[in-house]
């Protein structure tokens, strides 16, 4: 690609259409995916050590990090896509740097989504909002915040109320139509 040779496009896809933090993205691994199951077992992420040196991380950001992942129908295709072309590593990671031999970190992705959006035109306001983006699809189409907060692996309910407490409030008058249409089918 014109941003150096390496595309993070697979990356940013999941996290779109999972919500998963982007130090989780890249430190999953072949058994993480479980395309039987619907399921992505996210149980590592990237954390920065000695010298700010990347390296996998078992466990991750909190103990609620640690949990599964539904896989959608629409997510499905860009991990059997990213499983396809995940080549041998000494971290046996799905996606890795192998022109530095070396994990890829939340940085460098970034680098690229803040690039790849100057040149679209769109405000760049980093990868994680793809995060975001994804939680609020959620809450618009129903999820409760309680299956959110698990899928996003927050450690407090509070954190995901208070975080999208905007999508919650313009929800309020569609929220009395639902209301209206379950009583009326009592």
């Amino acid at each position: 690609t014109k941003y150096g040779g390496t595309s993070y496009r697979l990356q940013l896809l999941i996290e779109l259409y999972c919500g998963m933090r982007m130090g989780e993205i890249n430190a999953l691994r072949p058994e993480n995916i479980d395309l039987e199951n619907n399921v992505i077992h996210v149980k590592s992420t990237i954390s920065r050590g000695l010298n700010y040196r990347e390296f996998v991380k078992d466990g991750t950001k909190t103990k609620t990090g640690q949990r599964e992942v539904p896989i959608s129908k629409t997510l499905r295709p860009y991990l059997e896509e990213a499983l396809s072309k995940a080549k041998p590593n000494r971290e046996n990671l799905i996606f890795y740097d192998y022109n530095k031999d070396d994990v890829i970190s939340t940085i460098q992705v970034n680098s690229y989504y803040q690039r790849l959006c100057k040149d679209i035109g769109i405000p760049a306001l980093g990868q994680h909002s793809l995060r975001h983006t994804f939680a609020t699809r959620c809450i618009e189409s129903g999820v409760p915040p309680v299956v959110l907060k698990t899928w996003l692996g927050h450690t407090d309910i509070h954190t995901t109320l208070d975080t999208y407490t905007d999508v919650f409030k313009r929800l309020d008058h569609s929220a009395v139509n639902t209301l209206d249409d379950y009583l009326e089918a009592m």
